[in-house]
């Protein structure tokens, strides 16, 4: 009787520690599945996250309008193939309690999701769709006209700003190497003229209405573009017989005037060459273009009156020698490019035909000659 109890006993025991450890490898399961289902969770809301295509930076252009909340903004970005999930972006934005900045913005499938979020909540990174071009061989007057049509800034602001002493003499302190004491002088009409880049500017919440940040971006494309241009010129041009350090601002003036006077690509070293050849000899540059603004007017204005040749003013390279005050006009590349590489040659004198081509003469009776062939209606000086 006692040995029967005593193994009842033993089965009772062994079928509770069967039950114990069914239990423990039913805990262990269940714990394992749900730490690997967590694993899987993160896993994929990771790979939610990350570029539709790691290898693909083209930008896309992305419109947020003052209506459109996480949700739209979302939908937006999922149907131009930006986001993986819009429903972890408005996850995303919403515990972020992100702020959405109203513009268009330029986003690529390399980005990351936290990357696009960070573009759209970054209000340098909105622009509002507009922007303005500076057009190669505009002028102060031109440009501000211009700005005036497409900006809250109104002509009379942009004017007195490109001479307004105290934003100059910032222009130095961030710009010293384009911006220098050349433009304090009061011989200049527009302190800026020729240092505002002829490039497309955006125009956003930051620029639309602050002149001074919108000066400060076309100056400083200026910089990036016209300095290491100017460190590739020899720097040293014979003025008068004498071999004369030039500076940037004497760069930039007489860039603008090829940028004036240029015709075909094929002819503007030439024209540069006709130039420093007459500067090598004391010789007036005579160039119309100089004259036009020193008349303050156009060049599609009408043609050149004797009063307008014979004006005093300092711009006017028929009665001035050597280089004018200071720029006539915002230079492109191209013409930067031509002083770069100025061709060497001994012709003094060039004129356009109606085609654009340039004629290059030795000597003014040559020239007289060329002109009454290409140009019509031409009447001989008698000089």
């Amino acid at each position: 009787m006692k040995e029967e109890k005593i193994r009842r006993r033993e089965e009772l025991r062994k079928k509770n520690r069967i039950k114990k450890n069914k239990g423990k490898e039913l805990i262990s399961l269940i714990t394992i599945s749900v730490m690997l289902f967590i694993i899987a969770l993160l896993s994929y809301t990771y790979y939610l996250t990350t570029p539709v295509d790691k290898d693909n930076s083209q930008k896309i252009a992305v419109e947020v309008k003052e209506s459109y909340g996480a949700s739209k903004i979302s939908d937006v970005l999922y149907e131009k193939d930006l986001i993986k999930s819009p429903t972890l972006f408005k996850i995303y934005s919403r515990l972020g309690g992100e702020e959405f900045y109203v513009g268009q913005f330029e986003i690529s499938k390399s980005m990351k999701m936290s990357e696009i979020i960070d573009v759209l909540t970054t209000k340098e990174k909105a622009s509002s769709g507009k922007s303005i071009s500076v057009i190669e061989g505009e002028n102060i007057k031109q440009i501000a006209k211009k700005v005036s049509q497409f900006t809250e800034i109104s002509e009379e602001q942009f004017i007195t700003k490109v001479n307004d002493q105290e934003f100059i003499n910032k222009l130095k302190k961030e710009f010293p190497d384009l911006i220098t004491n050349e433009l304090d002088s009061p011989n200049l009409k527009y302190k800026l003229e020729g240092y505002l880049y002829p490039a497309k500017y955006n125009l956003d919440q930051t620029n639309i209405n602050n002149v001074e940040l919108l000066i400060k971006q076309m100056v400083a494309t200026t910089n990036s573009k016209v300095i290491p241009l100017y460190q590739k010129n020899n720097k040293v041009w014979n003025i008068g017989g004498i071999n004369k350090n030039i500076t940037i601002h004497d760069y930039i003036t007489m860039a603008s005037i090829l940028e004036k006077e240029s015709t075909v690509n094929a002819d503007n070293n030439s024209i540069a060459g006709v130039f420093m050849n007459r500067l090598a000899i004391s010789m007036p540059l005579q160039t119309d273009p100089t004259v036009y603004y020193s008349a303050n007017r156009l060049q599609s204005s009408g043609a050149i009156t004797i009063q307008e040749l014979q004006g005093r003013d300092l711009y006017n390279t028929y009665v001035h020698y050597g280089l004018p005050p200071g720029p006539i006009a915002s230079p492109s590349e191209l013409s930067y490019n031509a002083l770069n590489n100025v061709e060497k040659h001994d012709y003094k004198y060039f004129l356009h035909a109606k085609d654009g081509k340039a004629y290059f003469a030795k000597t003014y009776q040559e020239h007289e000659e060329l002109a009454k062939k290409y140009i019509e209606g031409y009447v001989a000086s008698g000089s």
